[in-house]
This record gives structure tokens, C-alpha cells and sequence, in this order.
């Protein structure tokens, strides 16, 4: 007999029983092999059924927490309801009386894996489940309808600062442009200094080119500040 747990080997992790629901992802009759509990063709497949059990929890019946899930899901008759609802709250960090809705992933998915784990015990893996990692997790709560909300990130206010500054850099830009041919012109005439070997002309030949820069680089503040056109 496998060691692995029923529910996980039927990749049915909620062991949720054989019924009139005509479950997707069911597997085709000849594998139904359990007595009691449905199979499924894959894991996503039985996480699904979880999830949707838990929205018709709600759209159906208006069950919206964690105390009213457990009691529906394991009722007394059966289970230890109070030491379930206990060991979800404190994995899931929610409350047993906090209203949740199982149309919002982070609201879902905690309890989904609660149940995963409770059902089936400690497996292999550290993440609350502990037996799926989170892709699986994520593929089964989409095809439930459930998905993780993008990351918004937040604009850049418009303002007459951020305005300005952007203007001012195009304004450098294009300026550097127009003067760029000048600092060309003084290298180029002082390459005959820079090759000479000599420390005189090679120095005097730098001053040249540093000058120029200079007064090219004065021209494209004088161009930012409205001094010349």
C-alpha cells in the first residue's frame, strides 16, 4: 500500500466525495477507482474543486468564514470541527470570525491550502500546502476564476518641476549637439602639439582643448537659461 496519502494520489487534495457534481477534470469512469472519493485527471483539477466549492459556499449560502467554511466542510458528524477551524486560522493568520471573500486570491488561496494540508497531512514541500508548489496552486485557483492581482506601479506626478527638468535635459542634449563640431575642431587642431612628444606642446595642447569645452559648455547653460536663443 503507497504511503501517499488518498487525496493526493487521487489528485483529489479536498477528498471530496463521488456525487451528482459533474466535476471538470474528472478522470473517465474505468479510473474511478476509489469507493468513496472522486479522481481526478490531474492536481489543478481537484484544487479547482476546492476552490469552487468555496465560492458556491458563498455565492450560495453567503459563507464567509473561516468558522462557517470548516463547519460546512468537516461537520461535527464526521470531524473534530473546533481543532480544524483552529489549525486553519492559525496557518492562514486569519480569524475565525473575519469575513472573507473567496473571489479574492489572497482571501482563497490561504484556505485552499489549509484545507490541502489538514486533508492530507505534512508533505514534502515548506509552503503552506505543503504538498503543491505555488504554480500548481495559482494554474488550479485561475481555472476557478480566481487570479492574483497584478502589481500596480505607482505614476510619476506630473508637475511643473518634473516638467521643467525634462525640458532643461532636452534642451542640454540638443545644445551639446551644436557645440560638439567646435570641441571636434580645437582636437583636431591640436593634434600636431598632442603627437609632438614634447610636455610643452602636449600641455598647451590640452589647455586648447580644455578651454574649449569650457566655453562650449557655456554656451549650453546660456542656451538653458534663456540667455541666447
Amino acid at each position: 500500500m503507497s504511503s501517499t496519502p488518498r487525496g493526493i494520489r487521487n489528485h483529489n487534495p479536498g477528498n471530496l466525495d463521488k456525487g451528482s457534481a459533474k466535476w471538470q477534470g474528472l478522470a473517465p469512469p474505468d479510473q474511478q477507482t476509489d469507493p468513496r472519493f472522486a479522481v481526478f485527471i490531474d492536481p489543478t483539477w481537484g484544487i479547482r474543486a476546492i476552490a469552487r466549492t468555496l465560492i458556491s459556499y458563498q455565492d450560495k449560502y453567503d459563507i464567509r468564514t473561516i468558522r462557517a467554511i470548516i463547519a460546512r466542510w468537516a461537520p461535527p458528524s464526521e470531524n473534530n470541527t473546533q481543532a480544524y477551524i483552529d489549525i486553519v486560522c492559525a496557518r492562514s493568520g486569519m480569524g475565525a470570525d473575519q469575513q472573507l471573500d473567496m473571489h479574492r486570491y489572497e482571501h482563497l488561496k490561504p484556505i485552499v491550502e489549509c484545507i490541502i494540508r489538514h486533508e492530507n497531512g505534512n508533505g514534502p514541500k515548506s509552503n503552506t500546502n505543503s504538498w503543491y508548489d505555488n504554480a500548481t496552486i495559482d494554474a488550479a485557483l485561475s481555472r476557478a476564476g480566481v487570479v492574483k492581482s497584478a502589481a500596480v506601479v505607482a505614476a510619476v506626478p506630473v508637475t511643473k518641476e518634473t516638467v521643467a527638468a525634462t525640458g532643461t535635459a532636452s534642451v542640454g542634449v540638443a545644445q551639446l549637439a551644436d557645440v560638439a563640431p567646435q570641441v571636434m575642431q580645437a582636437v583636431d587642431s591640436q593634434q600636431d602639439h598632442l603627437n609632438s612628444g614634447s610636455w610643452v606642446r602636449i600641455i598647451m595642447g590640452v589647455a586648447t582643448i580644455g578651454l574649449a569645452v569650457y566655453i562650449a559648455w557655456s554656451q549650453v547653460k546660456k542656451h538653458q537659461q534663456g540667455v541666447v536663443a
